[in-house]
């Protein structure tokens, strides 16, 4: 009987801890069980004790009920906590419970004399004050049996498997699991054979059972939900799972870290910087980020997340450390930083007070703070003075109103190109934890602000220069309606008129053009040019070639550029003039033999509209500088030797070895 009061008081106390864990599967089953043994235990202790045939009869009944659920709460909790728990669904527990129901009901009905199948003949007998049962077994009572074999076989099956397959303190869980079942099914097996106790002896085994889940529970945490999840959660896991105890040892790991660190089970128990360095020892301690370099000479990067282990006590018993790999998030952070840091717009990021946190190489360069753009502070060293307040004024609006974008054009001093136009536009992105600043990406729009201008001068032409032509033709035209015989000089007047205004419109449209070359043919320097002297009105004006070359061009074009040139000598020089035209090593000359440029014009040379003839469009050298920037060429002034004016223009492939400049090389050549 002591034994059996233990055994109900071991149940009891096991229930009641693992109470605690009801809000698991796992913890469910369990207490189910327990309650249920230490139910069994208690029933035979009161049939036992019972002073009556008909008490104990009735305690014989009512022990079939713990018997039967003791049964099926076994396996379930066999099932669940060896990481068979898809196989524990309600479906499958309702098919499982069919038998004890019948087998209960059995019982009951036995009882009453309906029939008797589960025993034919029950009877008590007390020989020296010990109460012997004698049953003769039914048919349906070694079904019975069977059934519960065939459930307790298949509980110690998947313990046995889960038992196998786990290592360290899992395997000695899954053990002790085993041995706690094993037992009270051993005892029963030898109880059928030959009985031996006026006790049921299943139920005197439970102390067995509830002491050997005490240990469970308190030694090797069975209900704790890593070692009961393990399986399942770390060793399928794709992250490298690493748990180090609080002494620095290794504690476990799963394949995934295993085969990262090209360590082994064997490594358990070994200081942590033996097994994976001590640079992976220090990182794994300090969390953060470690770099790995794999077995292909790869580095790879991983986020570790470190978390205390703690026992019942909540006492630190080491830490887990699971390590995300981030490589792919840190090749995207490169790409995008070397997108950024190459790319021709200027970005910054400026804190709420305007100081500079982030500094791209791009913006760095351009404005010549390469040296050390850690240094840069403040953008305001690098506005012009004029527009300081106006880029107050943008950062102002950009904080006031953080869902919109604040836009201005300012203008930065470019380290090599001096002082460029740039449209900022600002956003708020003080609130974003990833970038935590007001983001400004400033682009160059110094180009289009001339182009701007170049439409604002076609525009100044139609309206003004092609009005004046225009007006003198009219006015000319009304005197030739009004005279009954037309003044010969006023039709020369009109044709006059006219022919003006063909030249400007064919200015503008060739500078219209602009662009880049596309097609192109392989020319010949002396063969175009000596075309595009006879399409110009020379007079007595003369052409020599020193030299030439073959090179790819656009044929039309080149022949604008030539034709250009020359009515911009014979204009300010006169009929009289000599032109020479010849290859250089990078590209060719048109000069002339006039006085030249008077240097105070020559910065203006080859701006639209800019002439000092006065019949001129002043868009002739203009054009010629469109032309030559289409083929990616280059055009400058310099004097030609001796007197005159000489334009180079450079940067032309040569298709052959050109011929040698017969007059002497301009210093850009040499």
């Amino acid at each position: 009987m002591g034994a059996l009061v233990l055994a109900t008081v071991l149940s009891a106390g096991v229930a009641s801890y693992g109470w605690r864990y009801r809000d698991e599967p796992s913890g469910r089953w369990f207490i189910a069980l327990t309650v249920s043994a230490g139910c069994w235990s208690l029933f035979e202790l009161s049939f036992l004790v019972a002073d009556s045939p008909d008490a104990r009869f009735l305690w014989f009944v009512l022990e079939s009920v713990p018997a039967e659920w003791s049964v099926f709460f076994t396996l379930l909790f066999a099932l669940e906590i060896a990481g068979y728990e898809r196989w524990v669904s309600r479906r499958t527990a309702a098919l499982l419970a069919v038998w004890p129901v019948l087998a209960i009901t059995g019982v009951a009905t036995n009882a009453l004399g309906v029939h008797a199948l589960l025993w034919e003949s029950l009877s008590f007998a007390t020989v020296g004050g010990i109460t012997a049962t004698e049953v003769v077994p039914g048919p349906l009572f070694w079904v019975d049996v069977a059934y519960s074999y065939v459930a307790i076989g298949a509980a110690l099956v998947v313990l046995g498997i889960h038992c196998l397959r786990s290592r360290q303190i899992y395997r000695k869980q899954a053990l002790v699991l085993f041995v706690a079942i094993l037992t009270p099914a051993v005892v029963g097996s030898a109880y059928l054979l030959s009985p031996f106790m006026p006790a049921n002896p299943i139920a005197v085994s439970f102390a067995v059972t509830s002491s050997l889940f005490a240990v469970g529970l308190s030694r090797y945490r069975i209900l704790d939900i890593s070692p009961i999840a393990r399986d399942l959660v770390i060793e399928r896991m794709a992250d490298p799972v690493v748990v180090v105890d609080r002494k620095g040892r290794l504690a476990d790991s799963n394949p995934a870290a295993r085969a990262l660190f090209d360590g082994s089970p064997s490594s358990l128990g070994s200081p942590v910087a033996d097994v994976f360095g001590a640079e992976t020892a220090s990182a794994l301690e300090a969390g953060g980020e470690l770099r790995v370099v794999d077995d292909n000479g790869e580095a790879r990067h991983f986020e570790v997340d470190r978390s205390a282990v703690t026992d019942g006590r909540d006492v630190v018993r080491g830490h887990l450390h699971i390590l995300h790999d981030i490589t792919e998030r840190r090749v995207r952070e490169r790409w995008f930083r070397a997108l950024t840091e190459n790319a021709s717009d200027l970005i910054f990021v400026l804190d709420a007070d305007g100081s500079v946190t982030y500094l791209s190489d791009s913006a760095a360069q351009t404005l010549g703070a390469d040296e050390d753009p850690s240094e840069v502070r403040s953008l305001k060293r690098f506005l012009h003075p004029d527009d300081e307040d106006a880029a107050t004024e943008t950062f102002r609006e950009a904080l006031e109103r953080p869902d919109e974008d604040a836009t201005a054009e300012l203008r930065f001093r470019s380290s090599t190109r001096g002082w460029r136009v740039f449209g900022v536009r600002c956003r708020n992105l003080l609130d974003d934890p990833v970038v935590g600043g007001v983001v400004v990406n400033a682009q160059d729009v110094t180009d289009r602000r001339k182009h701007e201008q170049q439409l604002e001068t076609f525009a100044n032409v139609v309206s003004h220069d092609l009005r004046n032509p225009l007006n003198v033709a009219a006015g000319y035209l009304e005197l030739v309606k009004e005279a009954d015989r037309p003044d010969p000089d006023h039709v020369e007047r009109i044709e006059a008129a006219h022919e003006r205004m063909g030249e400007i419109i064919s200015d503008v449209l060739a500078l219209a053009r602009g662009g880049t070359v596309d097609e192109r043919e392989t020319v010949s320097l002396d063969a175009v040019a000596a075309e595009a002297w006879t399409n110009v009105e020379t007079g007595t004006a003369t052409l020599d070639t020193a030299g030439s070359a073959s090179f790819a061009a656009d044929r039309t074009r080149l022949l604008q550029l030539f034709e250009n040139l020359f009515r911009n000598a014979i204009e300010h020089v006169g009929d009289g003039v000599t032109v020479t035209v010849g290859a250089t090593r990078d590209g060719f000359f048109v000069a002339d033999d006039g006085p030249g440029v008077p240097p105070a014009d020559r910065p203006k040379l080859f701006e639209s509209g800019f002439t000092t003839a006065d019949d001129g469009t002043g868009f002739g050298l203009a054009i010629v500088r469109a032309i030559a920037d289409a083929h990616g060429w280059s055009v400058g002034y310099e004097d030609a030797p001796g007197a005159g004016a000489r334009f180079v223009i450079r940067g032309v492939e040569h298709a052959g070895d050109a011929a040698q400049d017969s007059t002497p090389a301009s210093s850009d050549d040499a």
